[in-house]
């Protein structure tokens, strides 16, 4: 696992020398879709509106998932790829699929089980899950029984500023709440804050290693929570939406379009 870690580093970084590295289209995916996230087998998953799809990092389409009960999608976690978090925020609905996009169990109401802003959920270790409550301004982490095993309490009072956070995510025992107008905060998987990432306006945020990637004034840049380092690198593409990195590979949204690179 270390040692693809450091190959996607290694791509990533080397390709901002110039004149020493391009990158190479591996093949584009013709898909108008309003956002997509990766699992880590490079698989692909877009979304329009209600609609989830599944390609292979061929750009092979797989499966289909919608449903129309809950309105338009709001947010998929693949990172468990046999567990994908599907989130309908204005329905406060929360469903699982399996590898091919099936339904695993019943929907989860957020409502339900006494969480009526929330805000923000995604996928947590051992088939649990954080949500971000705004009634509150807490996280809270609930194990696969929906039983409550963490809380941050209110966020608001312990770091004294106003949260309005739109992402959400956890990786290699961290958990990423991006609150746009401060940073990207930073809490260890017992809730525990560890600090805060000074980047604002962030639209995408993606770890790797000890690095956070993200998407700040049409530009990828890179933190090492580690080191404090930064990094700006320059993509293929000089308009994009959104961008992931697995494998090796890089993935960039634009219109229309997916594209798939790897660097050289």
């Amino acid at each position: 696992m270390k040692s693809k870690l450091n190959i996607i580093l290694f791509l990533l970084v080397s390709a901002t020398a110039l004149g020493q590295s391009k990158f190479n289209l591996i093949t584009t995916i013709n898909v108008d879709c309003d956002f997509f996230t990766t699992d880590n087998q490079s698989n692909i998953y877009t979304v329009k509106a209600n609609e989830l799809t599944k390609y292979d990092k061929t750009g092979k389409e797989l499966y289909k998932y919608s449903n129309k009960n809950f309105g338009n999608i709001s947010f998929v976690d693949a990172s468990n790829m046999l567990k994908i978090l599907v989130y309908y925020k204005d329905f406060l609905q929360v469903v699982l699929l399996d590898n091919t996009l099936s339904i695993t169990g019943d929907p989860i109401s957020l409502e339900q089980i006494g969480f009526l802003q929330g805000q923000l959920v995604c996928s947590s270790n051992n088939s649990g899950m954080w949500i971000y409550d705004q009634q509150n301004f807490e996280l809270v982490r609930l194990d696969q029984n929906l039983l409550p095993t963490q809380k941050t309490g209110n966020l608001t009072s312990t770091l004294n500023e106003v949260l309005q956070p739109n992402l959400l995510l956890e990786y290699n025992n961290r958990v990423y709440l991006n609150n746009p107008a401060s940073g990207i905060l930073v809490f260890d998987v017992y809730g525990t804050y560890f600090k805060t990432i000074p980047v604002k306006n962030a639209v995408s945020v993606q770890s790797v290693g000890d690095w956070v990637y993200y998407v700040a004034n049409k530009k990828v840049n890179a933190y090492n929570l580690k080191t404090t380092e930064e990094k700006k690198f320059e993509m293929p593409l000089s308009e994009f939406q959104n961008f992931r990195l697995e494998l090796g590979t890089l993935i960039l949204q634009a219109k229309n379009s997916i594209f798939l690179y790897t660097a050289e």
